[in-house]
């Protein structure tokens, strides 16, 4: 019964993980070009929550084969690093662009 259930959840959970490198790509690649540039903050601020979101509900939904050892706990791993990548650049925007006595 194990063969029949690692096709499914490798293919949900390859899907979830490509969007995870996508919105890390996002997240990462965008620079913001001063203090001013408020549109790309929040740009980056959003990637990196969405990744934060994203590596823990696919770390939840991977767990679930993982304890049932239908597939490796390995396949948990890409879900860590992308919370862990979204949080430290979340992190890294709040310490670096602090927001004005306007903002």
């Amino acid at each position: 019964m194990t063969g029949l259930l690692r096709g499914p959840w490798g293919v949900l959970l390859g899907l979830a993980n490509l969007l995870g490198c996508y919105v890390a790509y996002g997240a990462l690649a965008a620079r913001p070009q001063g203090e001013w540039d408020e549109q790309t903050l929040t740009g980056v601020e959003f990637a990196s929550a969405l990744l934060v979101v994203l590596g823990a509900g696919t770390f939840l939904l991977a767990l679930v084969p993982v304890r049932r050892r239908t597939i490796s706990p390995w396949w948990l791993a890409p879900s860590l690093l992308f919370l862990a990548v979204g949080a430290a650049r979340w992190a890294y925007v709040a310490l670096v662009y602090p927001q004005g006595p306007g903002g």
